[in-house]
Order: C-alpha cells, then structure tokens, then sequence
C-alpha cells in the first residue's frame, strides 16, 4: 500500500512540474499581421506574430488567443519589430499565444 501511495506522489508531482513548465512565460520578436486579412488562416481577425529563425531563416506563426492592439500593430497590414510577452501552447498543431504586452521595439 505505501509503494502505491508513493507511485501515486510520484505521479502528481511530475504532472505539476510538466504543467508548470509549459506555462513559461516569453517574450517574442516579430512581425505582427491579422490571421484573416494578410495571412487567410482564420475566418475571423485575429492577431498572428511571425516570428523569423535567424540560423534556419524559418517563419513560426503564433496566432494570439486575444486581439490586444489590434487595430494599431495587426490589421493594417504588417508591422516590423514588435515584442509580444506572453505563454505559448501547441493546439491543433498550432501554436498560440496568450498575450499579456504587445509593443512595438523603438530603432
């Protein structure tokens, strides 16, 4: 019974550590463009960062859970250089993006 109780611990500590950490917060850079009317992912607006690989050269989307900012960075074609902070999840084979600032880097 106490193998079992222990097992069972074991268990629930590592699902929390696993969950904890994919709860990291980041901070990307990247192109901000609507998801709809640039990208024709979604069929509504919704904000999308394009994020560059500077080794591969290639392009991740994030497409954000919340529209912050967007009539100002996203739906007005692209805007260069912003930072998004905020925690990302794969859903559906897509990765989104939980906002908590958008900004636009200044230089």
């Amino acid at each position: 019974m106490k193998k079992l109780l222990v097992i069972v611990a074991s268990l629930a500590l590592s699902l929390s550590l696993f969950a904890a950490e994919e709860e990291k917060t980041v901070t990307l850079k990247g192109t901000g463009l609507c998801a709809k009317c640039s990208l024709h992912e979604t069929e509504s607006c919704t904000n999308a960062l394009q994020v560059t690989n500077k080794k591969t050269g290639k392009v991740r989307t994030y497409l954000m859970t919340e529209n912050m900012e967007h009539g100002k960075f996203f739906c007005k074609g692209k805007t260069e250089n912003l930072l998004v902070t905020g925690v990302v999840k794969r859903e559906d084979g897509k990765l989104m993006l939980t906002p908590s600032s958008v900004k636009q880097k200044e230089g």
